[in-house]
């Protein structure tokens, strides 16, 4: 009884185990089968990711009677599905009419009457077939004219903007051009800039416009715009555009003064220029120049008479340190308006010349003759034809003059306001009592005048419009301060040059006589 009891009330340890365990209770109730397979069961979508069942993928005729008619049929499609895929995986395959016969199978499928995975083939396994005619113009169709579905965070999708729908190519051109080779031609489409389109603004614009907008451009800048068309170079040619030049320190080509002379300018600075050649055949037109600034300019004689017989509206002329010629000094004679003439340091006048251009401009308000080596029949010539109305008379450095010629110079000319006879070594107290008779006289400069005695200086403080005396290395230090104490109004020694006729003055070289020469 005690055995019995044992058996009822307490399992055998095997039994015990085996009604513990899952697995034991799995294995009893499955006895009865003799084989197992993948596919004779209903299995979970995640187990078969997890087990990598996932990548052999069913047949899609799972729920639908496997007609032998049919099977082929959808076969086919399924390939042809696998190899679209397999070409370009971007591609949206559109529904087709054989698509009909594949339709989406669930993904937990019945088991199989033929288990064993040693059956299930793969399609990537699955022995290739050709494809048909209409089956390989279908997969053609495909490719060209599908929608591509490209992903924004790639690359690809990020360099075009928008969702690219190709248009039907000829059929000419179908085999021609891939889906990659079209995204590349629209990539390297939009790097290229479009060419302007519309009408050109400055046809809208009148003449007077274009020319307001053109006063602010250099010379330099004017002469390319001369380039651009018709239009551009007559407006670009117009005289207002050129009223001043600055051609100092230049070198000018052969016949280059003829061409500038063409734009009719009216201030026009050429010092320290090299001028090129300019032989015109023909007369040429009188020009509207009339302030000249040839100082220190490297001419030859003949290019020299040809440009000062094209301005005979001259009004101030500088020709310092250039070589002059009887012929030279009758063409500055033919400018009847001149009113300032520098002729400082020029060689060759003599005479006849200096009596030429006395005679021919009576208007001269402003001369500088100054270390001209004139001679005595020039200083003649000077004190006889002087303008009686010249105020500004610079003749320092002429050796030979003596107090007669100031006297004769003091008497033509009674409205001096500036004069200079600084370096004439030949003057003498004699000469202080006709500088003082001078009643406009502002600006006097006896400097280097050794000959002259200080005492002669007192004097001159009986002018009462005087107001500047430079007596430069006459003085000591002692003698000039007593002069200061006789002369309190007269400031001594405030310029050391002279600027009497000159164009430039000091530092400044962007301007003749006070008038700008760049725009």
């Amino acid at each position: 009884m005690s055995a019995s009891k044992t058996g009822d009330e307490y399992p055998s340890p095997r039994e015990h185990d085996e009604a513990e365990s899952p697995r034991k209770r799995m294995r009893l109730n499955n006895s009865s089968r003799k084989s197992w397979s993948l596919m004779d069961r209903k299995t979970d979508h995640e187990v078969l990711q997890e087990m990598g069942v996932s990548l052999l993928e069913p047949d899609d005729c799972g729920e639908l009677p496997c007609d032998p008619g049919t099977s082929g049929m959808m076969h086919k499609s399924l390939k042809r599905k696998r190899d679209i895929e397999n070409v370009n995986p971007n591609i949206n395959l559109v529904t087709s009419p054989l698509s009909k016969f594949s339709p989406k199978s669930p993904k937990v499928r019945t088991a199989s009457p033929n288990p064993g995975p040693s059956r299930v083939k793969s399609p990537r396994s699955a022995e290739k077939q050709p494809l048909q005619p209409a089956e390989q113009q279908y997969l053609e169709t495909t490719l060209l004219f599908n929608e591509y579905l490209i992903d924004e965070e790639t690359p690809l999708g990020q360099s075009v903007s928008g969702q690219y729908v190709p248009t039907a190519p000829s059929s000419a051109k179908k085999q021609e051009h891939t889906p990659l080779g079209l995204q590349e031609e629209l990539i390297i489409s939009r790097r290229h800039k479009p060419e302007p389109m519309g009408t050109d603004s400055f046809n809208i614009l009148s003449d007077e416009m274009i020319l307001s907008v053109f006063r602010w451009l250099p010379k330099r800048t004017l002469a390319h715009c001369m380039l651009v068309c018709k239009r551009w170079h007559r407006l670009a040619y117009d005289e207002t555009l050129w009223q001043r030049l600055d051609l100092g320190s230049k070198t000018l080509a052969k016949d280059a003064l003829g061409r500038i002379l063409a734009r009719k300018p009216v201030i026009v600075r050429l010092a320290s220029s090299e001028i090129g050649e300019w032989h015109p055949t023909t007369l040429p037109e009188p020009s509207r120049i009339q302030y000249l600034d040839l100082s220190m300019a490297s001419v030859d004689p003949q290019t020299l008479d040809n440009l000062l017989q094209s301005c005979p509206h001259l009004c101030k002329l500088s020709v310092e340190s250039v070589q002059l010629s009887d012929n030279t000094c009758e063409l500055i004679g033919k400018c009847s308006k001149l009113e300032t003439l520098n002729l400082t340091m020029a060689q060759g006048i003599t005479a006849e010349g200096l009596s030429a251009i006395l005679t021919g401009c009576p208007g001269l308000q402003s001369l500088n003759i100054s270390w001209c080596n004139l001679d005595e029949a020039a200083l003649n010539v000077l004190v006889a034809k002087l303008p009686q109305k010249l105020q500004r008379l610079n003749i320092s450095g002429t050796r030979i003059m003596s107090d007669a010629t100031v006297e004769g110079v003091c008497a033509r000319c009674p409205r001096l306001v500036e004069l200079d006879v600084s370096d004439c070594g030949r003057l003498t107290a004699r000469c202080a009592a006709a500088l003082g008779a001078l009643a406009r006289l502002e600006h006097l400069a006896t400097s280097r005048c050794y000959m002259l005695p200080p005492h002669a200086l007192y004097k001159l403080g009986s002018t009462p419009s005087l107001q500047y005396l430079d007596v430069w290395g006459m003085l000591q230090t002692q003698a000039l301060s007593a002069l200061r104490t006789a002369l309190p109004h007269v400031q001594l020694n405030q310029f050391m040059f002279s600027a009497i006729a000159r164009p430039t003055v000091g530092p400044r070289r962007t301007s003749i006589w006070g008038l700008r020469t760049r725009d």
